[in-house]
């Protein structure tokens, strides 16, 4: 008897290590961030966010049973940097999911990889050509508010201020582009004339050729498209140059650098930001509020009382999109976590089919047509006032 017990021990370990084995396989998720370079300070942030979800995700137990493991490699801005590291996280890492990029030209320039790979990713760039038309980015979300909500917002906001005519001054890449092509579309239409087009390098300097021109034109507003450090040189030298009407900025500067480098000179500025910026402000209409804020509430605690920004913000809506829809597929073996394919299809199938999921950028509705999920609703005008931001009236 003593013989047959000891087998059926033997027999129940057999099945329950494999089994234990398999629970202990993690989710690999990689992500290609920004961590040097020109816009490092947009990724710093992505890169706190994710680590925060991840750590806190394990500390409960994971996702379905298996740790969160979360790959960041540095891709320094650079977009063919990007494209290396996406195909290393692909290839070496297996990883079931992608986030990439901060900008929009590495996101541009990742699309035809992840497509031919067959691997969902969530892209942290502003551009909506990033995920648009969803028919030819069949792999690609990207869950932070396109530039056309965006400049949307802020171009009602110029007519109804009045804003007759208007100046641009942004980055001559691909978010340059994007925006200025939603700038055209969108001004003309609330009766805005375009008077004055100017660009610049994101590491140009000098910008005084084009803060004189564009003072030249006197028009009633100028918008900025950029990130800091160069969307603070535009706006000196828009202001060096006399420049005495309203400047608007896009959330691409929403971050500590741009606050800082520009000092009591932004006071005034306008800018249509996602949630995360207006945090404190959010009325309780807002479905998504209690996201917001415990988001908030949760990286000060882990970053000693910093307030992420929107770029933060972009990169945990990101990680928790896949942690959300792999819970729900992994759970009750739908989907095997050693199947890769199975595994990226599934996560690529589970975002597009959520509905009212209530983020840190808004609420998601996304579809067979829509890869961004958010509209105009979740978006507030602010003004820049004493280092900080308060809604605009």
């Amino acid at each position: 008897m003593k013989k047959n017990w000891m087998l059926g021990l033997l027999a129940a370990a057999a099945v329950s290590l494999p089994a234990l084995a398999q629970a202990e396989e993690p989710i690999v998720i990689g992500a290609v961030i920004a961590q040097t370079g020109p816009v490092s300070s947009l990724g710093e942030g992505e890169v706190k966010a994710i680590n925060m979800f991840v750590k806190d995700a394990n500390a409960k137990g994971g996702v379905a049973g298996h740790p969160l493991k979360v790959v960041i490699l540095d891709s320094a801005g650079d977009p063919q940097k990007a494209v290396l590291n996406v195909r290393k996280l692909i290839t070496e890492e297996n990883a079931a999911g992608i986030i990439c990029c901060t900008t929009t030209p590495e996101s541009m320039a990742i699309i035809d990889t992840i497509q031919r790979a067959q691997v969902p990713t969530i892209s942290l760039g502003s551009a909506a050509t990033i995920a648009e038309p969803a028919s030819e980015r069949h792999w690609m979300f990207k869950p932070s508010p396109t530039d056309a909500i965006m400049i949307g917002v802020e171009v009602s906001d110029m007519k109804k201020r009045g804003v007759k005519t208007a100046g641009y001054l942004g980055f001559n890449s691909a978010l340059g582009h994007a925006g200025l092509t939603e700038f055209q579309k969108a001004a003309p239409a609330a009766g805005i004339k375009i008077v004055d087009v100017e660009q610049f390098a994101p590491a140009d300097t000098n910008l005084s050729a084009q803060g004189a021109k564009l003072a030249a034109a006197n028009p009633d507003a100028i918008l900025i498209i950029g990130n800091p450090p160069g969307a603070n040189v535009a706006q000196k030298a828009i202001q060096d140059a006399g420049y005495k009407g309203t400047i608007y900025q896009t959330y691409g500067v929403t971050n500590e650098t741009y606050l800082r480098l520009g000092g009591a000179s932004l006071n005034g500025t306008r800018i249509s930001v996602p949630p995360v910026t207006v945090y404190n402000h959010l009325p309780d209409s807002r479905p998504f509020k209690p996201v917001v804020e415990k988001f908030v509430k949760d990286y000060k605690a882990a970053y000693n009382g910093e307030i992420p920004s929107n770029f933060a913000a972009f990169g945990y809506a990101g990680i928790r999109l896949f942690s959300t829809v792999a819970g729900n597929e992994l759970s009750g073996g739908k989907v095997k976590l050693a199947d890769t394919t199975a595994l990226r299809k599934a996560l690529r199938d589970g975002i597009e089919n959520l509905r009212g999921f209530q983020s840190v950028n808004g609420t998601y509705n996304f579809s067979a047509t829509d890869h961004v999920g958010l509209d105009a609703s979740s978006i507030t005008m602010v003004t820049v006032e004493n280092g900080g931001y308060a809604v605009a009236h």
